[in-house]
């Protein structure tokens, strides 16, 4: 029986991030993008390995992991470009983490007070259409506000999604540039705890507000 050791594709995968994060010569941008596509490579491995359990699955992983991630150093690299001071960078990261934060929670609080009404809603239309108290057109129609709420819950999980990552991306770099005590840091490390915590809220809600869409047969 083959014995599977989970430490090794991670460690691979570690290496691969490495190499792609420590390279010399680099300017700011470059290294920057670097980063993040070290970032990318290591979380991607770890999907992988989740998904296969073995070398190959990491690897494949960590590939597409590295575009990801490189794809996220990119737009942080830009936006780092228009400030002289990493001071200021940080600060204006920060701020827009904030922001972001303050209105996707609001978006998500709304849209789970509106799957409530819609399930409650769904619910009472089949029971009308199957004792032929409701007619199909009552269905389709339930059914198109469903897919618009749906497709607003999948937009607001998906800018979560691309939030955390340039929001973790630009933690891990001042974390290793400037130390984990660091003010900014900090600040940018309690983003990411908010950012996973919005995403996840966000998540919720797309899967609550699929089971609802499914159940809506005609």
């Amino acid at each position: 029986m083959a014995i599977h050791y989970p430490g090794k594709p991670l460690l691979i995968a570690a290496l691969i991030g490495a190499s792609l994060s420590g390279c010399a010569g680099m300017n700011d941008q470059q290294t920057t993008v670097a980063q993040g596509a070290g970032v990318g490579a290591l979380l991607g491995a770890v999907a992988g390995q989740a998904i296969g359990g073995n070398t190959r699955s990491t690897l494949i992983g960590a590939a597409a992991g590295g575009l990801i991630g490189a794809a996220v150093g990119s737009s942080v690299a830009e936006r780092k470009a228009q400030y002289a001071r990493e001071e200021d960078f940080l600060i204006a990261e920060i701020q827009r983490n904030e922001e972001f934060i303050r209105e996707a929670d609001a978006e998500n609080r709304q849209l789970y007070a509106e799957i409530d009404r819609l399930d409650r809603e769904s619910r009472r239309l089949a029971r009308e259409y199957r004792a032929g108290k409701a007619s199909r057109d009552a269905l389709v129609q339930q059914r198109s506000s469903l897919e618009k709420q749906l497709a607003k819950a999948k937009r607001v999980n998906s800018l979560a999604e691309k939030q955390l990552a340039d929001a973790n991306a630009v933690y891990s770099e001042s974390r290793q540039k400037r130390g984990p005590q660091d003010q900014y840091t900090r600040k940018l490390e309690a983003n990411v705890v908010q950012l996973k915590e919005t995403r996840q809220q966000s998540s919720q809600n797309v899967a609550s507000l699929q089971k609802v869409y499914d159940s809506m047969s005609i």
